[in-house]
């Protein structure tokens, strides 16, 4: 009977996170404050070095999940501006 609840908890927790996130894409996209961190725009070279950077940042555990995702969206919606 607990792991039933345990698993309603963490569902309702990642239910509540993706709502989140979708919120703050939403605020970042009516602001246009989609840059890294208040930086300028970067080079594509510079995109892909990020999004390295920030990987093995994740892995070594020192990021979230959810501030991994936020950064990682961001960088990838630079990167098709910079395609367009």
């Amino acid at each position: 009977m607990g792991s039933s609840a345990g698993k309603y908890q963490r569902e309702r927790q990642r239910r509540e996170r993706a709502q989140a996130k979708a919120e703050r894409k939403v605020a970042r996209q009516a602001t246009g404050t989609e840059e890294i961190d208040g930086q300028s725009p970067r080079s594509e070279t510079e995109l892909i070095d990020d999004l390295g950077s920030l990987q093995r940042t994740f892995e070594s555990g020192a990021i979230s999940a959810d501030d991994f995702e936020e950064r990682r969206d961001r960088i990838r919606a630079q990167l098709e501006r910079l395609s367009q």
